[in-house]
Protein backbone atom coordinates (compact mmCIF):
# COMPACT_ATOMS: atom_id res chain seq x y z
CA UNK A 1 0.00 0.00 0.00
CA UNK A 2 0.87 3.35 -0.75
CA UNK A 3 0.78 5.36 2.91
CA UNK A 4 0.89 8.70 4.31
CA UNK A 5 2.15 9.62 7.80
CA UNK A 6 2.26 12.38 9.82
CA UNK A 7 3.86 13.03 13.19
CA UNK A 8 6.44 10.61 11.58
CA UNK A 9 9.00 12.07 14.09
CA UNK A 10 6.91 11.52 17.13
CA UNK A 11 6.85 9.14 19.68
CA UNK A 12 4.89 6.73 18.13
CA UNK A 13 5.42 7.65 14.42
CA UNK A 14 8.76 7.31 14.43
CA UNK A 15 8.49 3.60 15.37
CA UNK A 16 5.03 2.83 13.36
CA UNK A 17 7.35 4.31 10.27
CA UNK A 18 10.32 1.81 9.66
CA UNK A 19 7.58 -0.83 10.55
CA UNK A 20 5.77 0.20 7.57
CA UNK A 21 8.72 0.37 5.26
CA UNK A 22 9.76 -3.43 6.63
CA UNK A 23 6.05 -4.49 5.66
CA UNK A 24 7.02 -3.36 2.37
CA UNK A 25 4.25 -0.33 2.03
CA UNK A 26 5.72 2.56 0.53
CA UNK A 27 5.70 5.71 2.82
CA UNK A 28 5.46 9.37 2.75
CA UNK A 29 6.07 11.31 5.65
CA UNK A 30 4.80 14.58 5.87
CA UNK A 31 7.30 16.70 7.61
CA UNK A 32 8.27 20.51 8.13
CA UNK A 33 11.00 22.24 6.15
CA UNK A 34 13.89 21.08 7.90
CA UNK A 35 12.82 18.19 9.79
CA UNK A 36 15.19 15.30 8.85
CA UNK A 37 13.42 11.68 8.58
CA UNK A 38 15.22 8.12 8.05
CA UNK A 39 12.75 6.02 6.60
CA UNK A 40 10.54 6.94 4.00
CA UNK A 41 9.81 9.45 1.20
CA UNK A 42 9.67 13.47 3.16
CA UNK A 43 7.21 15.49 1.85
CA UNK A 44 7.16 19.18 3.27
CA UNK A 45 3.92 20.79 4.91
CA UNK A 46 3.90 22.90 7.99
CA UNK A 47 0.15 21.89 8.81
CA UNK A 48 -0.90 25.26 9.01
CA UNK A 49 -2.11 25.74 5.31
CA UNK A 50 -4.26 24.38 2.61
CA UNK A 51 -2.07 21.34 0.96
CA UNK A 52 -0.75 22.25 -2.47
CA UNK A 53 -1.45 18.77 -4.23
CA UNK A 54 1.59 19.10 -6.38
CA UNK A 55 3.81 18.89 -3.30
CA UNK A 56 2.28 15.25 -2.23
CA UNK A 57 2.03 12.32 -3.59
CA UNK A 58 -0.53 11.94 -6.72
CA UNK A 59 -2.73 9.24 -4.44
CA UNK A 60 -2.17 7.19 -1.56
CA UNK A 61 -3.97 4.09 -0.08
CA UNK A 62 -4.13 5.03 3.18
CA UNK A 63 -3.45 8.29 5.84
CA UNK A 64 -2.50 7.64 9.10
CA UNK A 65 -2.78 10.67 10.95
CA UNK A 66 -0.67 10.75 14.04
CA UNK A 67 0.55 14.46 14.42
CA UNK A 68 -1.06 16.51 17.94
CA UNK A 69 -0.07 19.33 19.69
CA UNK A 70 2.72 19.14 21.67
CA UNK A 71 1.80 22.32 23.94
CA UNK A 72 -1.10 21.60 26.10
CA UNK A 73 0.17 21.90 29.17
CA UNK A 74 -0.69 25.69 29.26
CA UNK A 75 -4.23 26.62 28.71
CA UNK A 76 -5.11 29.00 27.67
CA UNK A 77 -1.88 29.82 26.02
CA UNK A 78 -1.79 26.75 24.24
CA UNK A 79 -5.21 26.64 23.05
CA UNK A 80 -4.32 28.56 19.28
CA UNK A 81 -1.61 25.81 18.76
CA UNK A 82 -4.03 22.87 19.96
CA UNK A 83 -6.36 23.64 17.67
CA UNK A 84 -4.35 24.56 14.57
CA UNK A 85 -2.45 21.12 14.72
CA UNK A 86 -5.74 18.86 16.26
CA UNK A 87 -8.57 20.35 14.49
CA UNK A 88 -7.05 22.78 11.48
CA UNK A 89 -4.63 20.15 10.56
CA UNK A 90 -6.84 17.28 10.49
CA UNK A 91 -9.01 19.28 8.49
CA UNK A 92 -7.15 20.07 5.14
CA UNK A 93 -6.12 16.09 5.76
CA UNK A 94 -9.57 15.25 5.32
CA UNK A 95 -10.25 17.32 3.02
CA UNK A 96 -6.99 16.24 0.55
CA UNK A 97 -7.96 12.41 1.44
CA UNK A 98 -11.80 13.04 -0.34
CA UNK A 99 -10.21 14.53 -3.20
CA UNK A 100 -7.58 12.46 -3.76
CA UNK A 101 -9.17 8.96 -3.78
CA UNK A 102 -7.75 7.78 -0.46
CA UNK A 103 -9.16 4.47 0.77
CA UNK A 104 -8.56 4.56 4.32
CA UNK A 105 -7.71 7.35 6.53
CA UNK A 106 -6.51 6.34 10.38
CA UNK A 107 -7.29 9.17 13.35
CA UNK A 108 -5.24 9.36 16.09
CA UNK A 109 -7.52 10.44 19.05
CA UNK A 110 -6.88 10.64 22.15
CA UNK A 111 -9.07 8.86 25.62
CA UNK A 112 -8.99 12.92 26.97
CA UNK A 113 -12.06 13.08 25.13
CA UNK A 114 -13.65 10.95 28.10
CA UNK A 115 -12.36 13.84 31.16
CA UNK A 116 -13.52 13.83 33.77
CA UNK A 117 -13.45 10.50 33.38
CA UNK A 118 -16.52 9.23 34.81
CA UNK A 119 -17.14 4.77 35.49
CA UNK A 120 -16.40 2.68 32.92
CA UNK A 121 -15.39 4.60 30.01
CA UNK A 122 -17.16 3.32 26.42
CA UNK A 123 -16.71 4.82 22.95
CA UNK A 124 -20.57 4.98 22.24
CA UNK A 125 -21.14 7.25 25.53
CA UNK A 126 -21.69 11.05 24.67
CA UNK A 127 -18.68 12.92 25.73
CA UNK A 128 -17.98 16.45 26.72
CA UNK A 129 -14.53 17.14 27.62
CA UNK A 130 -14.05 19.76 30.43
CA UNK A 131 -10.19 20.91 29.16
CA UNK A 132 -9.30 22.16 26.09
CA UNK A 133 -7.12 18.85 25.04
CA UNK A 134 -9.50 16.56 25.24
CA UNK A 135 -12.13 19.19 23.66
CA UNK A 136 -9.78 19.83 20.66
CA UNK A 137 -9.64 15.76 20.10
CA UNK A 138 -12.80 15.81 20.08
CA UNK A 139 -13.53 18.52 17.37
CA UNK A 140 -10.95 16.59 15.22
CA UNK A 141 -13.48 13.25 15.42
CA UNK A 142 -16.52 15.49 14.81
CA UNK A 143 -15.00 16.87 12.11
CA UNK A 144 -14.26 13.68 10.36
CA UNK A 145 -17.11 11.92 10.92
CA UNK A 146 -18.90 13.42 7.62
CA UNK A 147 -16.13 11.56 5.32
CA UNK A 148 -16.68 8.54 6.81
CA UNK A 149 -19.12 7.97 3.29
CA UNK A 150 -16.02 8.47 1.76
CA UNK A 151 -13.22 6.01 2.66
CA UNK A 152 -13.00 3.80 5.70
CA UNK A 153 -12.61 6.14 8.72
CA UNK A 154 -10.94 4.82 11.89
CA UNK A 155 -10.73 6.58 15.09
CA UNK A 156 -7.93 4.98 17.56
CA UNK A 157 -8.56 6.75 21.23
CA UNK A 158 -5.24 6.12 22.65
CA UNK A 159 -4.39 5.43 26.55
CA UNK A 160 -1.04 6.43 28.45
CA UNK A 161 1.40 5.22 25.50
CA UNK A 162 4.63 4.75 27.10
CA UNK A 163 8.00 3.16 26.29
CA UNK A 164 11.86 3.83 25.79
CA UNK A 165 12.92 7.51 25.19
CA UNK A 166 10.06 9.04 26.40
CA UNK A 167 10.48 12.49 28.07
CA UNK A 168 7.72 14.81 30.01
CA UNK A 169 5.09 12.19 30.44
CA UNK A 170 3.77 9.87 33.29
CA UNK A 171 5.58 7.02 33.37
CA UNK A 172 9.60 8.96 32.74
CA UNK A 173 8.30 11.21 35.36
CA UNK A 174 7.44 8.50 37.86
CA UNK A 175 10.62 6.91 36.96
CA UNK A 176 12.74 9.76 37.64
CA UNK A 177 10.73 10.52 40.63
CA UNK A 178 11.69 7.25 42.05
CA UNK A 179 15.31 6.98 41.14
CA UNK A 180 16.02 10.25 42.30
CA UNK A 181 13.95 9.77 45.77
CA UNK A 182 11.29 12.72 45.16
CA UNK A 183 7.95 11.91 46.79
CA UNK A 184 5.20 10.31 44.60
CA UNK A 185 1.99 11.80 45.10
CA UNK A 186 -0.96 9.70 45.75
CA UNK A 187 -4.91 10.20 46.56
CA UNK A 188 -5.88 9.76 50.19
CA UNK A 189 -6.74 6.47 49.64
CA UNK A 190 -2.98 5.58 49.20
CA UNK A 191 -3.15 4.10 45.72
CA UNK A 192 -3.77 7.24 43.55
CA UNK A 193 -5.11 7.10 39.96
CA UNK A 194 -5.51 3.80 38.14
CA UNK A 195 -4.67 3.50 34.64
CA UNK A 196 -3.59 1.41 31.87
CA UNK A 197 -0.08 2.32 30.72
CA UNK A 198 0.35 0.76 27.05
CA UNK A 199 3.59 0.08 25.67
CA UNK A 200 4.35 2.24 22.80
CA UNK A 201 5.14 -0.86 20.61
CA UNK A 202 1.75 -2.55 21.15
CA UNK A 203 0.51 0.80 19.91
CA UNK A 204 1.75 0.22 16.57
CA UNK A 205 0.66 -3.20 16.58
CA UNK A 206 -2.92 -1.83 16.82
CA UNK A 207 -2.22 0.98 13.97
CA UNK A 208 -0.50 -1.52 12.08
CA UNK A 209 -3.69 -4.09 12.13
CA UNK A 210 -6.03 -1.49 12.00
CA UNK A 211 -4.57 -0.56 8.33
CA UNK A 212 -3.95 -3.75 7.07
CA UNK A 213 -7.40 -5.05 7.99
CA UNK A 214 -9.35 -1.64 6.72
CA UNK A 215 -10.93 -1.02 10.45
CA UNK A 216 -13.65 1.20 10.43
CA UNK A 217 -14.93 2.15 13.59
CA UNK A 218 -13.78 4.03 16.98
CA UNK A 219 -11.91 2.25 19.39
CA UNK A 220 -10.48 2.68 22.56
CA UNK A 221 -6.73 1.64 22.24
CA UNK A 222 -5.51 0.23 25.79
CA UNK A 223 -3.73 -2.56 27.95
CA UNK A 224 -6.20 -4.72 29.59
CA UNK A 225 -3.99 -4.70 32.57
CA UNK A 226 -5.25 -2.13 35.07
CA UNK A 227 -2.45 -0.73 37.54
CA UNK A 228 -2.83 2.25 40.75
CA UNK A 229 0.14 5.08 40.58
CA UNK A 230 1.43 3.24 43.76
CA UNK A 231 1.83 0.22 41.90
CA UNK A 232 3.32 1.56 39.12
CA UNK A 233 6.15 3.41 41.62
CA UNK A 234 6.46 0.16 43.36
CA UNK A 235 7.07 -1.65 40.39
CA UNK A 236 9.50 0.78 39.06
CA UNK A 237 11.38 0.62 42.54
CA UNK A 238 11.99 -3.29 42.04
CA UNK A 239 13.38 -3.11 39.07
CA UNK A 240 15.71 0.20 40.43
CA UNK A 241 16.47 -1.39 43.73
CA UNK A 242 15.19 1.72 45.14
CA UNK A 243 12.21 2.27 48.14
CA UNK A 244 9.60 4.40 46.52
CA UNK A 245 8.26 7.77 48.68
CA UNK A 246 4.50 8.30 48.30
CA UNK A 247 2.91 11.33 49.45
CA UNK A 248 -0.83 11.33 50.70
CA UNK A 249 -2.61 14.39 48.91
CA UNK A 250 -6.05 15.43 49.63
CA UNK A 251 -8.19 15.19 46.65
CA UNK A 252 -10.62 12.42 45.40
CA UNK A 253 -8.79 9.31 43.68
CA UNK A 254 -9.89 8.62 40.15
CA UNK A 255 -9.92 5.78 37.68
CA UNK A 256 -8.86 6.19 33.67
CA UNK A 257 -9.95 2.53 32.85
CA UNK A 258 -11.93 2.06 29.29
CA UNK A 259 -14.02 -0.67 27.74
CA UNK A 260 -11.92 -2.68 25.82
CA UNK A 261 -14.79 -4.70 24.75
CA UNK A 262 -15.25 -2.83 20.84
CA UNK A 263 -10.70 -3.45 20.66
CA UNK A 264 -10.99 -7.47 21.39
CA UNK A 265 -13.46 -7.48 18.52
CA UNK A 266 -10.68 -6.52 16.11
CA UNK A 267 -7.09 -7.38 18.13
CA UNK A 268 -6.24 -10.30 20.53
CA UNK A 269 -5.76 -8.40 24.20
CA UNK A 270 -3.50 -11.14 25.61
CA UNK A 271 -0.99 -9.66 22.81
CA UNK A 272 -0.48 -6.73 25.08
CA UNK A 273 2.50 -6.16 26.56
CA UNK A 274 2.60 -6.92 30.28
CA UNK A 275 3.36 -3.65 32.44
CA UNK A 276 6.53 -5.03 34.28
CA UNK A 277 8.16 -5.88 30.72
CA UNK A 278 7.27 -2.61 29.20
CA UNK A 279 8.57 -1.06 31.75
CA UNK A 280 11.83 -3.33 32.61
CA UNK A 281 12.08 -2.09 28.46
CA UNK A 282 12.19 2.02 29.21
CA UNK A 283 14.70 1.60 32.09
CA UNK A 284 16.86 -0.25 30.27
CA UNK A 285 16.87 1.83 27.47
CA UNK A 286 17.25 5.02 29.59
CA UNK A 287 20.14 3.41 31.09
CA UNK A 288 22.21 1.86 28.01
CA UNK A 289 21.50 5.69 26.53
CA UNK A 290 24.81 7.54 25.72
CA UNK A 291 24.88 11.34 26.70
CA UNK A 292 21.25 11.34 26.78
CA UNK A 293 20.15 11.63 30.95
CA UNK A 294 17.82 9.10 32.20
CA UNK A 295 15.58 12.33 34.03
CA UNK A 296 15.48 15.68 32.21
Amino acid sequence: MRVLLTGCTGFIGSRLGPRLVAAGHELFCVCRPLTSIGFGNKVIWDGAAPIERSGFPPFVDVVIHLAQSRSYRAFPADSREMFAVNVGMTMWLLEWAARSGVKQFCLASSGAVYQPFSGLLKEDTAVAPADFLGASKLASEVVAKPFSGLFALNVLRLFFPYGPGQRDRLIPDLICRVRNRAPVQVTANGEGIRLVPTFVEDVVDVILASVTNCWSATLNVATPETVSIRQIANTIGLQLGVEPKFELVNRPAADIIPSLERLAGHFELNRFTRFEEGLRKTIFDADQAVGVPTCL
